[in-house]
């Protein structure tokens, strides 16, 4: 019997001894549960809408770095966006018994919102602010650093800065003339200096990763020696060639990049420029103007309006309302020597004026770039093509620095904004050529969302290539310009 007494306690004993353990053991497990920070975590954090000062405010997505205890706005509000007055909306898991945003002056004095209390109130976040969650049982606390980026620059103004500035493709220190077009996908940059002459030329992209200049190095340079006298400013290109005029008016013809050129047999006093495979000209013959194109041999009877010379170098695009690809050429001088507000367009067979409202001052020699504009009142601001008209020379023969655009394909122009102007120190030019390239951005050190988020896009700059200045001087630069949005990462 005693034996028997002694295996109960014994078994007894065990049996408390392990409720003991498992007692202990499922406390200490508790405790590590109610703690940890995830009972003190932020789910998501936005900015309650507010259409007076932005369209799209709520929608603006907030990322939540749990490691790092950062809460921020990837894609940054607009330019000036006021951010003193904002209502922020704190979305915690399991509930919070505080929530507290604390805001640091520079004068050393700190305000702190009771979010719990009043989750209408407006914080300052123009510093970053910082936000303290304490759980629902009051045994894990978190604090996170708050902070609503806002662009620095105005992100629908087009920018020239002087560090996207480089020289012409050249070997001359001055040349005295210059012209650049593109054929296909190769660039050619004709320059002179005396009886010297050198043709750059370039295939491909030549706008640099990241919005990095063009470099000069890229080009290959070759001196060329012409069988005649060229006329630089008429150089022109078609998709398989490049055209000159000699100073008789002679059409000649490059198959090569310029190493070798041909008569054509034709003699023109203008080329407007190259439309797929074929060039077209103004030709004179007693008094009478025509147009004519090479190699196909047609002509036909100069349209009333049209200029004769100083159009801009053509600008190519697929008009939504035309079976072929448009041919476009905005001002230039009349027969009689006057000048040209207009826009006309070629389609493969016919001339015809197209604008509807012309450019708001007659001008010679403009540079046109199809290009964008950017509007939208929210942060998430909509682009839309745009024809871009820069510099000139007005009817008293003056360069200027105007800039006009056309949202329409030329068919209205106006005035551009202020902040598409063009900066004082590009100064007034005429005969400049504008064409846009692409960069490649790639951004990889960014915060991760449930999607992946867009790591690269394409850029598009305006480079402007050369042209004359107010005193009569052959530029030996090319200006970079862009708006500033492009080079944002795009929203998602």
């Amino acid at each position: 019997m005693l034996m028997y007494l002694r295996k109960i306690a014994f078994a007894a004993a065990l049996c408390l001894t392990s409720v003991w353990f498992i007692a202990c053991n499922s406390h200490t497990t508790n405790e590590i549960e109610e703690v940890t920070e995830s009972n003190a975590a932020v789910r998501s954090f936005s900015l309650s809408a507010n259409t007076n000062l932005m369209y799209g405010l709520d929608s603006v997505y907030f990322s939540i770095d749990l490691v790092k205890g950062l809460i921020f706005n990837a894609d940054s509000l607009p330019y000036e966006t006021a951010v003193t007055r904002l209502v922020p909306v704190v979305v915690t898991g399991d509930g919070a018994s505080v929530i507290e945003l604390k805001v640091t002056r520079a004068n050393g004095t700190d305000t702190v919102y009771d979010y719990i209390t009043n989750s209408t109130d407006t914080i300052d976040f123009t510093n970053p602010v910082n936000l303290r969650i304490v759980s629902k049982d009051g045994r894990a606390e978190r604090n996170y650093t708050v902070t609503v980026n806002v662009h620095k620059v105005k992100s629908d103004s087009l920018a020239w800065g002087d560090n996207g500035r480089t020289l012409l493709p050249t070997p001359f220190a001055a040349p005295e003339h210059q012209r650049t077009v593109r054929s296909g996908d190769t660039f050619y940059c004709l320059t002179s200096a005396g009886s010297q002459y050198c043709m750059a030329s370039h295939s491909g992209n030549f706008a640099g990763l990241n919005g990095a200049v063009m470099n000069i190095a890229d080009w290959t340079r070759t001196a060329v020696t012409f069988p005649f006298m060229p006329v630089v400013e008429s150089l022109a290109a078609a998709d398989d060639a490049i055209y000159i005029l000699d100073t008789a008016g002679k059409l000649y013809r490059s198959a090569d990049g310029g190493a070798s050129w041909q008569p054509t047999g034709l003699e023109w006093e203008y080329i407007y420029g190259g439309y797929a495979d074929r060039v077209l000209g103004a030709a004179r013959n007693a008094g009478s103007w025509s147009i004519q194109t090479y190699p196909d041999a047609t002509s036909q009877p100069l349209p009333d309006g049209m200029p004769v010379s100083g159009a801009s170098v053509p600008v190519y695009y697929d008009f939504p309302m035309a079976a072929n690809p448009q041919m476009l050429i905005v001002g230039g001088r009349l027969p009689d020597g006057s000048l040209s507000a207009a826009t006309w367009g070629y389609d493969g067979n016919n001339w015809a004026k197209i604008s509807k409202r012309n450019l708001p001052v007659a001008l010679a020699d403009v540079a046109v770039a199809p290009y964008f504009t950017v509007s939208g009142k929210s942060w998430a601001p909509v682009s839309r093509a745009t024809l871009i008209a820069m510099g000139g020379i007005d009817s008293g023969g003056n360069p200027t620095d105007s800039v006009y655009i056309s949202d329409d394909y030329g068919f209205t122009w106006r005035t551009a904004k202020k902040n598409m102007k063009l900066p004082a120190y590009l100064g007034k030019f005429s005969g400049a050529q504008a064409y846009v390239m692409s960069s490649t951005y790639h951004v990889a050190d960014i915060m991760p969302k449930i999607a992946r988020p867009t790591e690269s896009w394409e850029c598009p700059f305006i480079y402007l290539f050369g042209g004359v200045g107010d005193q009569g001087e052959t530029r030996n630069v090319v200006w970079r310009g862009v708006i500033n949005s492009m080079t944002f990462r795009p929203i998602e």
